[in-house]
């Protein structure tokens, strides 16, 4: 296992480089001068070139590149050219709000997506059957950026309610704090639902068929028991294979999401530093970003031995 883990980390650092080198190489690809967005089209061409000298746009973009991984390195993202600020000390200011959010979205996922996906599993072709699986094309369906504006607008419209737009840390006040995250991480969580309970199910009906459940149900074995005990615990190893891509999908949204509800968070940064062309800010980002898919994929890939003994990791 030791050995493993070792070797997934050592191969992620080459992919990290090529990721975070291909974001660089786009980015000064799309047009827009950062100098220009910055200062505004009334600036002096003289001071757009102040301007790009203090942040070394002038050089070449491997320079600019070995120059980044050499901050990286020193455990710095880079400084922002709009924030002009260290992109490390904006990502721990931000990184709370989208932690908070990624992990109630990911609780709402996993829960609604597991629990609808074994009850349509144990009453197949049933009545709640069906009203699940039509639940979950409705998820499907729904692009969640749509959802977030009718959760802001039909409540303001219908009960005159709009959820708290300035945020209150859960450490002073947890019933505020979970009004103010409560309906983006649902929204972010529907689709993912959606994705997990299909496959729940299918992966529930097919471990039901084995011939250990029709012996366990011979024994006489409560319902409960041969769920949580024999049939789910087998069921899960391709549900945690999806949920850690949802989760990681679920970074992808929260940028969107973030700036519906205006949660101040990575996502919003993100976005700001695409519309000012920060190059170090994004590509600080994308290494953030990337690093932490991996780290989950990685999680995900060695949590199979522990779901399944005869797994073994080599």
């Amino acid at each position: 296992m030791g050995t493993y883990i070792l070797r997934r980390l050592l191969l992620m650092v080459p992919l990290l480089i090529f990721v975070t080198f291909a974001v660089a190489s786009m980015m000064r690809v799309v047009p827009g001068d950062p100098a220009t967005i910055v200062l505004g089209e009334n600036a002096t061409e003289q001071d757009r070139e102040i301007f790009r000298e203090a942040y070394h746009l002038n050089d070449s973009l491997p320079v600019q590149y070995v120059r980044w991984v050499a901050d990286v390195l020193q455990g710095n993202l880079g400084t922002s050219v709009v924030q002009k600020g260290n992109v490390t000390d904006e990502l721990q200011n931000r990184l709370p709000i989208t932690i908070e959010l990624l992990i109630l979205s990911s609780l709402m996922t996993a829960t609604i997506g597991v629990t609808l996906g074994v009850i349509s599993a144990f009453r197949q072709n049933s009545p709640v059957d069906y009203t699940v699986r039509m639940i979950s094309i409705f998820g499907l369906s729904i692009p969640s950026f749509w959802l977030g504006t009718l959760f802001i607008i039909l409540p303001a419209i219908w009960w005159g309610y709009l959820p708290p737009l300035s945020r209150t840390p859960i450490t002073e006040d947890p019933l505020s704090n979970l009004q103010q995250y409560l309906l983006p991480a649902f929204t972010l969580s529907v689709g993912a639902s959606a994705i997990v309970m299909r496959l729940t199910r299918s992966s529930m009906l097919e471990v039901l068929r084995q011939d250990y459940i029709r012996t366990a149900r011979s024994k006489g074995l409560a319902q409960g028991r041969i769920i949580f005990r024999h049939a789910l615990k087998n069921a899960l190893i391709p549900v945690i294979t999806v949920l850690g891509l949802q989760v990681v999908g679920l970074m992808g949204g929260s940028v969107i999401i973030e700036s519906i509800f205006n949660l101040q968070g990575v996502g919003s940064f993100f976005i700001n530093s695409i519309t000012f062309r920060d190059y170090p800010s994004v590509q600080g980002l994308v290494l953030f970003f990337a690093v932490t898919a991996m780290l989950v994929n990685l999680v995900i890939d060695t949590s199979y031995a522990f779901l399944d003994p005869r797994i073994r990791l080599s």
